[in-house]
């Protein structure tokens, strides 16, 4: 639940029948959390009460004995109210709610939606003069924001029930939904900040804003899934809508990062048709797509991350390829397994993958990098590692490139291991991304020559790096003429 205020709250009450089946009450099960801070009530005086009792509760900062009445039987409704024990204005939106499957238990919320600072702007009181009370743009303005999203300007599912009930008619057929769900928003939280998150839920609200028509009902109901509702549209046609979109998601990425949603359509065609058991259908065939196409769009996203950072960084394909070859002539002599040396090569091509979330201004700084340009580097291993552990089943090396930054006496980041603790393959694969450094051109410095490089390496040999592992890297390249 997103709250534009602090002092938004919201009430869930669930019905109460006799044995004869007639409704008798509500009564309250759920308080958000911000309710406390709102008015001053502890939730445990009021949860499992009876709303007809809390209306006789003592003080009624609430001001329910006003809803009261509007209430029961009617279980929806938008009220403006000004509550004095709060000194606030609210817009109360009250609705019954089974869900979006049907047999499920009735429910009744009621959303607090702060409105003081707008009835208080003195900007707005000069442009709408007049009684707020009898003002239409005051009721224009509290109902657009009661109904909208507030980070994504796209409905709420408050809105979007009301809506469907509204449509839900013969003469609105043939009613398609289209059911949508932004894959990989995890790892984008996880990865680059929720920050970084809300911009991509928030690039996918205006691709889908134009992409439908003015009457098209587009909303968003939960974290990352939307549901679309077009009246007098076909299954044929709302199926081209979602290819058209897909299309702009492939041509539009978010800075270095490309979005993919993945979409379910269903329509209901005939009045006797519940439209409940078709939003059903949508969700089901969204998900269905969803168990192919989140894999293929993480994928992409990683595809398109490595070759936007080869774009701005050292990170080419020369390079992850004099690693591969020094880092499999150490594994020869190591005896390591296969699967050792296959983790080591994934590990010389995707180590970096983290500095995809870095600043190009940072990662193409010729100058030294000053203590915060430094600690934003050194992130990358643990963006990388959020990034690879979505690829777990192909790229099982989340965890090397986590700790590839690891020293032997404990001084590397970001500070887990030191040692035998830090995995072989991470070893092994600091000793040549290291010397890998040296011997080639820098933004920040110019490259050694290999035999400045392996002194280098020979003398940081038991602090940097492996004791054993230096000595043999070094043994090996001295009996070398020349390293590509």
């Amino acid at each position: 639940m997103e709250y534009p205020s602090i002092n938004d709250f919201y009430l869930k009450f669930k019905a109460i029948y006799n044995e004869d089946g007639n409704f008798v009450d509500y009564i309250l099960v759920y308080i958000s959390e911000t309710f406390n801070i709102a008015t001053d009530i502890f939730p445990e005086e009021l949860i499992g009460r009876k709303i007809s009792d809390i209306v006789i509760y003592g003080g009624d900062k609430l001001c329910l004995k006003e809803l009261y009445f509007n209430i029961i039987p009617k279980n929806s409704g938008k009220h403006e109210i000004y509550i004095k024990d709060l000194g606030r204005w609210y817009l109360v939106n009250i609705f019954t709610d089974k869900s979006l499957r049907s047999n499920s238990e009735e429910t009744m919320m009621m959303y607090y939606s702060d409105m003081t600072s707008i009835i208080n702007n003195t900007e707005y009181q000069l442009s709408h003069p007049g009684s707020l009370k009898n003002n239409i743009y005051y009721f224009k303005d509290i109902e657009r924001l009661s109904c909208k999203d507030k980070l994504t300007g796209l409905y709420n599912k408050s809105f979007l029930d009301e809506e469907i009930a509204r449509l839900d008619t013969k003469r609105q057929l043939p009613i398609s939904v289209i059911m949508g769900d932004i894959n990989g928003l995890k790892l984008i939280n996880d990865a680059f900040g929720h920050s970084m998150g809300d911009n991509a839920l928030k690039k996918s609200a205006r691709i889908m804003m134009n992409s439908f028509r003015t009457e098209d009902i587009i909303s968003r109901v939960g974290g990352d899934e939307f549901i679309i509702i077009l009246p007098k549209t076909t299954e044929e046609i709302a199926s081209s809508i979602v290819d058209r979109i897909k299309n702009k998601f492939e041509n539009n990425p978010l800075d270095f990062i490309k979005l993919s949603i993945s979409f379910g359509v269903a329509t209901k065609e005939v009045a006797s048709e519940n439209i409940r058991d078709v939003l059903k259908k949508a969700e089901e065939r969204m998900y269905f797509k969803k168990l192919k196409e989140s894999k293929e769009a993480k994928l992409s996203m990683i595809k398109f991350l490595k070759k936007n950072l080869e774009s701005i960084t050292f990170e080419t394909k020369a390079h992850y390829e004099r690693l591969k070859k020094l880092s499999l002539m150490i594994a020869n002599e190591l005896g390591l397994s296969d699967i050792e040396k296959s983790k080591l090569n994934l590990l010389c091509e995707f180590h970096d993958i983290g500095k995809a979330g870095v600043s190009r201004v940072i990662l193409q700084k010729e100058d030294t990098l000053n203590n915060e340009e430094w600690e934003n580097v050194k992130r990358h291993s643990e963006i990388g590692y959020y990034i690879a552990k979505e690829f777990k089943d192909t790229l099982s090396v989340d965890e090397l490139i986590l700790v590839h930054h690891e020293r032997w006496d404990g001084k590397g980041y970001p500070g887990l291991l030191k040692g035998e603790e830090i995995p072989i393959e991470a070893r092994v694969f600091s000793i040549v991304d290291a010397y890998d450094a040296m011997v080639n051109d820098r933004p920040y410095k110019s490259r050694m020559s290999n035999q400045a490089a392996l002194r280098e390496i020979s003398e940081k040999s038991g602090s940097q790096f492996d004791p054993n592992i230096s000595k043999i890297f070094i043994n090996l390249m001295e009996n070398k003429e020349q390293i590509v």
